[in-house]
């Protein structure tokens, strides 16, 4: 058995994963900066300006509205709260 073979099918994830506007997410809000809602996924950060405050440690669906694959940054809209307060 040769080691292409054994390894066939497999890959690695990267720490910046990118995303194009239109895709939904589900992932969630880890805290505020300059009083914007963020999502990081990896090293990825998604902006939420019109979040409402109060969403950190929560799961939200969200829609990605803009996307720069060279910062892996880009902005989101939430589109429901997925699990509801504690």
């Amino acid at each position: 058995m040769t080691l292409s073979k054994l390894l066939a099918g497999w890959s690695f994830r990267t720490n910046k994963p990118t995303y194009d506007a239109g895709d939904e997410l589900t992932a969630f809000v880890t805290g505020y900066e300059d009083g914007e809602a963020r999502v990081r996924i990896g090293d990825t950060i998604i902006t939420l300006p019109d979040a409402e405050p109060g969403l950190v440690d929560r799961r939200v669906r969200l829609r990605v509205t803009e996307f720069d694959t060279e910062t892996a940054v880009g902005q989101g809209e939430v589109l429901e709260i997925v699990d509801p307060a504690a």
